[in-house]
């Protein structure tokens, strides 16, 4: 956290402001441990989401223990990362949390689709229209430079999906419930690896740690394509109303311990 920071002074500030005017009954903070504590010294129960990969640093394990429910977007069949083994009693696996879940399937059946986030890639320039070429006309690559606010049509007509490792991207992929080629990419704790991993000791995908060359890629995605994966097993309907679930709980909690019953009372 920085030192003398006049624009970290003001969004404290401002959220202090918010807390003693909305009064909360919980928050739920996504991976800020700074927010989360500070909420927590002003009273306010917070929760927060899980992540995969190496997090024993002091700050994360702050933060988890400052929390009253850690959400974890991924199976509750998924071994928990150690860094959370401590924590297990107050984890809720809710299963890939996706905003395609329940959505009947848009499918405009075609060949491979690449799915870029906006984030950062570890592809040389260019590696991955080169793959496009080399795997023919019918194969899309979305991104950047070819973004789709919604490409739900495009992952359901996809024969192969060839993605990154994020949460998102991964329960997405499993609502579209196609074939995928994951390529977890280099982030801060692993994260990606330790998601890609799990993926792969499941069968659910087949996993490329190092970037092949464009030209090898048509064998990768034949091979991945003769496969139908369990995308089920991801657990992706209803996830996100377990987590609201699992969040109203400990509002609710709050709620009796400020106001318990009174007795005698219908």
């Amino acid at each position: 956290m920085p030192r003398d920071h006049p624009g970290l002074r003001a969004r404290m500030a401002a959220l202090a402001a918010w807390v003693a005017d909305a009064q909360p009954r919980a928050v739920h903070v996504d991976v800020s441990v700074e927010v989360a504590v500070f909420l927590r010294l002003l009273g306010v129960p917070v929760t927060t989401l899980a992540m995969p990969g190496v997090r024993n640093d002091a700050a994360h394990r702050l933060g988890y223990q400052m929390c009253e429910s850690i959400i974890a977007a991924w199976p509750d069949w998924v071994e928990l990362p150690e860094h959370l083994q401590s924590h297990a009693g107050k984890v809720a696996a809710v299963g890939g949390i996706s905003r395609f879940a329940g959505r009947r399937p848009a499918a405009d059946p075609h060949g491979p689709v690449i799915l870029l986030g906006r984030g950062g890639a570890d592809a040389p320039a260019g590696y991955w229209q080169q793959v496009q070429h080399h795997l023919g006309p019918g194969c899309r690559l979305l991104g950047p430079e070819s973004w789709r606010e919604d490409p739900y049509a495009d992952l359901t007509g996809a024969s192969v999906i060839i993605s990154a490792g994020g949460q998102n991207a991964i329960a997405d992929i499993a609502c579209a419930n196609r074939p995928a080629v994951i390529v977890p990419q280099q982030r801060p704790y692993d994260e990606q690896t330790a998601t890609a991993a799990v993926l792969a000791d499941a069968g659910l995908a087949e996993v490329i740690t190092e970037l092949p060359a464009p030209e090898v890629w048509p064998a990768i995605v034949a091979a991945a394509g003769s496969r139908q994966p369990e995308w089920s097993r991801w657990q992706t309907a209803g996830a996100a109303g377990r987590a609201a679930r699992e969040i109203l709980t400990v509002a609710d909690r709050s709620r009796a311990a400020h106001h318990p019953p009174v007795e005698g009372a219908p």
